[in-house]
């Protein structure tokens, strides 16, 4: 079945390409696909280890798309891990990239091309000289082949949408204490922000207080407010300085706080609800599951 017959498909189901759903078989993407709603799933939102929560980074969109690949991306199974086909980095720091190392071993001669992983001119350059560099862990970008590597570098451009089966993803400069970008997600008219790790960053606030897709905000914040002065050090929020750069934002946004350092999670989500003055602050846990459907 073409997908141009999708009324025969309910629009709650994510549909891959020879799926069989409801007797019939999706075998090419068209703009039918476009109606079927984005789903987020959380594998990873940790600060560090020990915690309450015990994985490091890695959201999964639909089922083919990675936001950071911390090691949240070691709970899916084969038949998943051969499902990814990009993975957007937002820094280069350990705890958002190990698991893509042990991806790329994992999926070697068991999927055709290569995973595509897009990340900013300079992240590659880190990764390229201090990870992927036979030393720490082997160049899978030249593995099995050159013309036919497991990983594949896209660097991309801050501002500048990239389209991906009806998804928009644009990244936008952070600050960290490394090359740091921000992704907002979008399927049409409902999305998410992803922040990665950051700090004070206000032309991401003043850009992202008028995006009327925008429902929902993964954002840092590592640090309590006692700790303020290492938070600023480190590049990370504490609940003052997060509160401050977010005043401009709609109040109908819902703040997902991630990243919270072990042992300071209820104080920080304490300190944040203090300040809120009404706005939704949650904490995100791993296994946490969100919809995105601009026909809902």
């Amino acid at each position: 079945m073409d997908c141009r017959y999708a009324e025969a498909l309910s629009r709650r189901y994510r549909v891959h390409f020879g799926e069989v759903v409801n007797g019939f078989i999706c075998d090419n993407w068209c703009n039918a696909c476009e109606y079927l709603a984005m789903k987020l799933q959380v594998l990873g939102c940790a600060g560090g280890i020990g915690g309450r929560e015990r994985l490091t980074t890695c959201l999964l969109v639909d089922d083919d798309v990675l936001l950071d690949a911390g090691t949240g991306l070691t709970t899916l199974d084969m038949d998943q891990l051969v499902k990814i086909e990009h993975i957007f980095l937002s820094h280069s720091h350990l705890d958002h990239i190990a698991g893509m190392a042990l991806l790329a071993d994992a999926v070697l001669g068991k999927r055709v091309g290569p995973v595509t992983i897009h990340a900013t001119e300079k992240v590659i350059a880190t990764l390229k000289s201090h990870f992927f560099n036979w030393q720490i862990w082997p160049d899978f970008t030249t593995i099995p082949t050159v013309e036919d590597p497991v990983l594949r570098w896209e660097p991309l451009q801050t501002g500048v949408p990239i389209e991906l089966q009806g998804r928009t993803i644009i990244a936008n400069p952070v600050h960290h204490t490394v090359d740091a970008v921000s992704y907002f997600v979008h399927k049409g008219t409902a999305g998410f922000l992803f922040t990665g790790d950051m700090s004070t960053t206000t032309s991401l606030w003043e850009k992202m207080k008028t995006e009327s897709a925008l429902s929902k905000v993964i954002i840092d914040c590592s640090f309590t407010n006692a700790d303020a002065e290492l938070a600023a050090l480190s590049g990370h929020y504490c609940p003052q300085s997060l509160l401050e750069d977010i005043q401009a934002m709609p109040m109908a946004v819902q703040f997902l706080i991630y990243h919270l350092k072990p042992g300071q999670e209820d104080m920080i989500m304490q300190e944040l609800r203090a300040g809120a003055n009404g706005r939704s602050f949650e904490a995100l846990k791993c296994g946490d599951q969100f919809i995105f459907d601009e026909n809902a």
